[in-house]
C-alpha cells in the first residue's frame, strides 16, 4: 500500500455523495483519486465538488489505477461483475446494500474476497448504532437466556422513491439517483425488500448472532415485484421464532422508526430508539430502564467506509456490515420471495 489510501468510488450518486465521500475526506490519509458515474458530466461534477484526481464513466477504466480501496455504489443488478473485478485487482471493496440479485451472486462475490484475502464489507450501518450495539451486547452476554421469540419492525419514509421520485438525499445534495434504481424490479431488486427489510434481516441476524432456518412472507401489492410492505414470520437456527415487518411511508413522518423485542428464558428486552430507552424485565422485582442520548439512536450511515479505511490499514474491525452478513441476508431474501410463489414456509439456504 502507498502512503495513502488510493480510494475509488464506482457509480456515485447521491447516496455517495451524501455519506461515502464526506467520511472519506475525514480522514488525512486518503488520496481520492477516482470517482465513476454512467453520465460523464455527473462524474466530472463530482470529481470537482470533492477535488477526485480523475472522473471517468467507465467503471472499468477506474481499476487499473491501483486502487486500495473502493466502494461500490451502483444498483444491485451492477453489484457483482463491479464487487468481483475490484477485489480482482486488490483493493479492499464496500458494496452498498441490497448486497446481491440472489444468493448465488452473493456467494460468487464472497469467494473472490477469500481468492484474494481482500475484506469484502456490506453497507449496513444500523448494528453500530449506539443503542443497539448496547442490546446486542445484552443479548449475546446472556443477560435474557436462550432468545425463544423476537421481533424487529420498521418504518421507512421511502413511499415516494418506490414511486420514482426524489430522494430525501437528492434533496440534500442536489444529486439525483436514477428512478430505475428504485422502479425496475430487475435492477433494483425489490422495492422495500431490498432498500429496507435487507436492514432489517441483517440486524436481527446481528443482534441474535443466528441465521434464519425458514420464512414464510406476504406482501403488499401480493407478491409484486416492488413492494412497498412486508411481514416475514420465521425461525432461526438456534429454533427462537421471529416476526419482522417493514412499512414504507411518506417523507413527512420521522425517516425511520425501529421496535425491537427479545424474549428469553431468563427475562426480556425492549429496544426503543424513538423514546430513547432500552428496557428489562425478569424476574419479579428485577427490571430496569436505560435511558440514551440523541447521538446515541442516530444511524452511523458512515460507518461501513471507516471501517472499509481500517481494513486497509490492517486493523481489525467488529462485525456488523461483513459479508458474511450479507450472504445470510440475501438467502432470507431469497426464502422470502420462495414464500411469496409458493404461499408457504421456505427454507433458507446456509
Amino acid at each position: 500500500m502507498s502512503a495513502k489510501i488510493r480510494v475509488g468510488v464506482l457509480s456515485a450518486g447521491a447516496w455517495s455523495v451524501a455519506v461515502h465521500i464526506p467520511e472519506l475526506m475525514k480522514h488525512p490519509d486518503v488520496e481520492l483519486v477516482v470517482i465513476t458515474n454512467q453520465n460523464l458530466e455527473t462524474a466530472k461534477k463530482i470529481q470537482g465538488m470533492f477535488g477526485f484526481e480523475v472522473g471517468f464513466d467507465s467503471w472499468e477504466k477506474a481499476l487499473d489505477l491501483r486502487l486500495d480501496a473502493v466502494i461500490v455504489s451502483s444498483p444491485p443488478i451492477a453489484h457483482e461483475a463491479m464487487v468481483i473485478a475490484a477485489l480482482n485487482s486488490g483493493a479492499h471493496v464496500l458494496c452498498e446494500k441490497p448486497f446481491a440479485i440472489d444468493g448465488k451472486s452473493a456467494a460468487r462475490m464472497l469467494a473472490a474476497a477469500d481468492k484474494n484475502g481482500r475484506t469484502l464489507l456490506v453497507g449496513y450501518g444500523w448494528p453500530y448504532t449506539n443503542i443497539f450495539t448496547r442490546a446486542q451486547e445484552l443479548i449475546q452476554g446472556d443477560l435474557i437466556g436462550k432468545v425463544e421469540f423476537a421481533t424487529l419492525g420498521i418504518t421507512c419514509g421511502i413511499r415516494e422513491i418506490l414511486e420514482g421520485a426524489p430522494s430525501d438525499h437528492s434533496t440534500s445534495t442536489g444529486f439525483l439517483s436514477e428512478k430505475n434504481t428504485y422502479v425496475d424490479p430487475k435492477i433494483a431488486g425489490g422495492g422495500a425488500i431490498g432498500t429496507t427489510m435487507s436492514h432489517s434481516l441483517g440486524l436481527m441476524i446481528h443482534m441474535l448472532g443466528d441465521s434464519f432456518d425458514w420464512v414464510t412472507s406476504s406482501s403488499y401489492p401480493a407478491g409484486a415485484a416492488l413492494d412497498y410492505h412486508e411481514s416475514v414470520s420465521g425461525q432461526m437456527k438456534n429454533g427462537a421464532s421471529v416476526n419482522m415487518y417493514c412499512v414504507s411511508t411518506f417523507g413527512s413522518a420521522p425517516h425511520v422508526t425501529w421496535r425491537f423485542e427479545a424474549f428469553g428464558a431468563k427475562g426480556d428486552l425492549r429496544v426503543d430508539p424513538t423514546r430513547r430507552q432500552i428496557t428489562f424485565h425478569g424476574a419479579i422485582g428485577d427490571s430496569w430502564v436505560q435511558d440514551f442520548e440523541e447521538d446515541d439512536v442516530a444511524y452511523k450511515s458512515y460507518m461501513p467506509t471507516a471501517l472499509l479505511l481500517e481494513r486497509v490499514r490492517g486493523n481489525e474491525i467488529p462485525a456488523g456490515c461483513d459479508s458474511s452478513i450479507g450472504q445470510l441476508v440475501v438467502n432470507a431474501t431469497d426464502g422470502i420471495y420462495e414464500s411469496w410463489r409458493t404461499g408457504s414456509r421456505s427454507k433458507v439456504a446456509g
